[in-house]
């Protein structure tokens, strides 16, 4: 399983690339899982329904089932792991994409960069693998423009050592 985390500022245009990385992946056979980080919490459904209900009076756990998705919210008793994450919930996966997870030293990050809200990368030594970014960036790794998406695929795909 390859993991990769999308760090950038808010507004940079993580959400963005990555939806269109996920239909580009899945064209190409491989089975794709995001997780995306939410550093300021979430809440599915809202503090009025059951499952809200059933944490609030201390459930260490909630899973919801439909015909056709199933979620699972849990406390993180662990700390904030996404590569335990990822293994524990998409084991299945060719490859993880996480939107986030700056803070996460054992990931290997593709920076998002967009003019005028965030010229500046942020991540350094071997985490960073690659920059996306609308202008040009002089730097040690692969840099793409956000319009490239099938350009990083086939990068992310084949031209990528996932090793450490």
């Amino acid at each position: 399983m390859k993991i990769i985390a999308f760090v950038g500022d808010s507004g940079s245009g993580k959400t963005r690339l990555i939806k269109r990385l996920v239909p580009e992946l899945k064209k190409r056979g491989m089975s794709v899982a995001v997780i995306k980080h939410c550093a300021h919490g979430f809440d599915l459904g809202g503090k009025d329904k059951d499952s809200s209900k059933f944490l609030a009076a201390g459930a260490d756990g909630v899973a919801l089932v439909s015909p056709e998705r199933q979620a699972v919210i849990k406390r993180n008793e662990r700390g904030l792991s996404f590569t335990a994450m990822a293994r524990d919930y998409f084991r299945t996966a060719d490859i993880v994409l996480v939107e986030g997870g700056r803070k996460d030293k054992s990931l290997r990050k593709i920076e998002v960069l967009r003019r005028g809200m965030s010229e500046g990368i942020k991540s350094s030594g071997r985490e960073l693998i690659a920059v996306v970014a609308d202008f040009r960036v002089p730097c040690q790794v692969p840099v793409f423009h956000p319009r490239q998406f099938k350009k990083i695929a086939d990068w992310m795909e084949g031209g990528l050592s996932w090793k450490r």
